[in-house]
């Protein structure tokens, strides 16, 4: 009889970057336990899932509460042969709303994995921040947990339980993304002319210092396009992206697939973590001005440090001139390969990790 696993903590396949993590977790699971494991998923907005052919649980409350199959459903996790955690950056409480909205949502899924007597396992995380006294909660639960991967230093510290172990995010790893390090893939050099930037909505707005960066831009006579990562509920940017940059690329441009994979690849600037990985494998040259610690880790990861900027404290005359140099300078753009080139062998060594830890966990 073929393995059962339940994957928690899934949030909307409209938001590109949580879609993906979905997409390699599935990948993830079926690498290391086999292509006949039966898998079925809670997420917040179930109907955006249908593409996977899964049984998915509505995890998110409504005005009377939890669905009711979805509390059966935690209720009876020792069904399941192994429980695992989604990738990415739910578990927080930095303020009031977001620790209620974490305590609502993500709380009763953690809860229940870490009461559950089945192994669990969850994929690498940013952890925290935990204010107003939530950290000894989340502590407790997280501490129950068979594996914790974390992807980035500071959830490391923050969290601090025996179980927590440093790895990369899921995109970074999978070997869909690995392979397109290798020196031979990373060997265009050429680049387009058009910058697209791609942005996230912040109080309603672009943050001010990115609107600075565009108007610099097309001040000197830089073409800009624009690419929406997320229009899904309080996540979406389709309306912020468009007094942006004007109507947005679509994903077929923006990933260089169908009738523009023969494009050259561009110069982007992405404020969304994974908009920017999304855009790497595709074979860009980016420049993340990122919002939350996961992306400075990512980048690190990448061997991209110095193509990573806080958001909200960047100096959009510096980002401007890494615009023009990864534009006009050869030199600029192989050194950009290289570094991803050498990143490869220790992502490719934190991927085998995740599968060992998973087989492990189950026993095989």
């Amino acid at each position: 009889m073929s393995l059962s696993v339940l994957l928690l903590h899934a949030y909307s396949s409209h938001n590109r970057g949580d879609g993906l993590l979905v997409d390699e977790s599935l990948e993830l699971i079926r690498e290391a336990l086999g292509e006949d494991v039966r898998i079925e998923i809670a997420a917040s907005d179930p109907a955006s899932f249908e593409y996977l052919g899964l049984p998915v649980y509505l995890a998110k409350p409504g005005r009377r509460g939890w669905d009711r199959r979805y509390r059966a459903l935690l209720r009876d996790l020792n069904r399941f042969d192994l429980i695992v955690g989604v990738g990415g950056g739910y578990l927080r409480a930095g303020h009031p709303v977001e620790f209620l909205k974490c305590l609502l949502v993500m709380g009763p899924q953690l809860r229940a994995a870490a009461r559950s007597k089945r192994p669990t396992v969850y994929l690498p995380q940013s952890v925290g921040p935990f204010r107003m006294g939530t950290r000894a909660l989340f502590r407790s639960w997280l501490k129950r947990l068979g594996r914790l991967w974390l992807r980035d230093d500071r959830s490391v510290a923050e969290v601090d339980v025996p179980s927590g172990r440093r790895s990369s995010d899921l995109a970074i790893v999978s070997p869909g993304f690995t392979a397109t390090l290798a020196p031979e893939m990373q060997a265009d050099l050429t680049v387009g002319d058009t910058v697209i930037l791609t942005v996230r909505r912040v109080r309603g707005e672009a943050p001010p210092l990115v609107q600075q960066l565009a108007a610099m831009l097309r001040f000197g006579e830089v073409p800009l396009a624009g690419y929406v990562q997320s229009s899904v509920g309080g996540n979406d940017d389709t309306e912020v992206q468009r007094q942006l940059t004007g109507d947005p690329i679509g994903s077929d441009e923006y990933l260089r697939h169908g009738e523009h994979a023969s494009a050259p690849p561009r110069v982007v600037v992405a404020v969304r973590m994974h908009a920017a990985l999304m855009a790497i494998r595709a074979g860009h040259f980016v420049i993340h001005l990122a919002y939350e610690r996961k992306g400075f880790s990512a980048f690190a990861d990448l061997g991209l440090s110095e193509w990573v900027h806080n958001v909200n404290s960047f100096d959009p005359e510096e980002v401007a001139r890494q615009v023009r140099s990864l534009l006009e300078d050869e030199s600029t753009r192989r050194l950009y390969r290289e570094r991803l080139s050498q990143a490869r062998p220790v992502l490719e060594g934190r991927h085998a990790e995740l599968i060992t830890s998973l087989r492990d966990a189950y026993g095989r």
